[in-house]
């Protein structure tokens, strides 16, 4: 499937920030079962914007932003054709590389209201672990409820676990949970889902998990849908959990407080050939200034109001 990927964040400011730092996971990784045509990522204020690839092979975007603004924009296209897997991905991860993907940390936590859920749990014992996911996944999606708005982005598996609902985050960070104390390799995947919507509906960003079989190598399977992944899944990037590869991530100097608004949307184009540059960067043309301008939105307001008088 040929898929248009486009991502906005807008992050507002009710004052004037001095400076802002922002490190941007929205590249799609090209991976066996998805190959990036082009990606062009837009930023704004101006500025130069670097890019480096993290411990997990994530393509990650940074920039500063030196002077005085009030708004931050980025907007990210991709052009993407996914093939859906065709039998096994050969196992290549040496052993010692699979010892992160074990440890609990950061959200994924072994508590005991996690032991107390995986006491619950019925799992076929020898079963492949295909076999297993599928099993866990399934009595997952029996005592949680999809519902937002009432976890956070640092929501814990002990928030999910009292709370009783969540979203793919959550369901991801269980199921990692679950795994990892039975002892079987798993990673967080971030990422787009395609979803067929009528008019100009937006998408959705999205988090599923891949699990380590022997002889099989990295496996996807997405819990909150309880359903293996196919060609409307777009991977972005692998962490331990969220903390690893969250799509923006930075920090400002300044006391204002911040909103970040947020849009995906996904296009289906058919299986025509991926044209454009393989990567480029863009600006938008967002203000800075040198000093605060106190006065500039007063001032303003009172030149619209002397310009109306004027006309009248």
């Amino acid at each position: 499937m040929r898929l248009d990927v486009e991502h906005r964040l807008a992050f507002a400011y009710d004052g004037y920030i001095r400076e802002s730092f922002l490190e941007l996971r929205v590249q799609p990784k090209t991976t066996a079962h998805q190959t990036v045509g082009s990606f062009v990522l837009a930023v704004g204020p101006p500025t130069r914007v670097a890019r480096y690839t993290d411990w997990n092979g994530n393509l990650v975007h940074h920039f500063g932003v030196t002077r005085y603004h009030d708004r931050i924009e980025v907007l990210s296209r991709s052009a993407v054709s996914t093939h859906p897997p065709a039998g096994t991905t050969p196992a290549i991860e040496l052993p010692h590389r699979l010892h992160d993907f074990l440890q609990f940390g950061g959200p994924v936590r072994l508590s005991p209201a996690l032991r107390k859920f995986q006491r619950s749990l019925t799992v076929p014992r020898g079963a492949r672990p295909g076999d297993r996911v599928k099993a866990i996944s399934g009595q997952i999606g029996r005592h949680f409820t999809y519902q937002k708005d009432v976890t956070r982005y640092d929501s814990s598996t002990d928030d999910f676990l009292k709370l009783g609902a969540g979203v793919c985050q959550d369901f991801a960070h269980l199921m990692l949970a679950v795994l990892r104390g039975l002892g079987i390799p798993c990673r967080y995947v971030s990422g787009y889902l395609h979803v067929d919507a009528k008019g100009d509906a937006p998408s959705q960003s999205h988090a599923w998990v891949e699990f380590y079989s022997p002889g099989d190598g990295w496996v996807a399977f997405d819990p909150t849908h309880d359903r293996e992944v196919d060609e409307r899944y777009v991977v972005v990037g692998h962490g331990r959990h969220y903390d690893d590869v969250p799509p923006n991530r930075g920090i400002f100097r300044g006391t204002a407080r911040e909103v970040l608004t947020a849009e995906v949307r996904t296009r289906a184009t058919g299986e025509r050939p991926l044209l454009g540059a393989p990567e480029a960067i863009q600006l938008i043309d967002l203000p800075v200034f040198k000093e605060i301008p106190e006065r500039r939105r007063d001032y303003d307001i009172v030149a619209a109001e002397a310009a109306a008088q004027q006309q009248q």
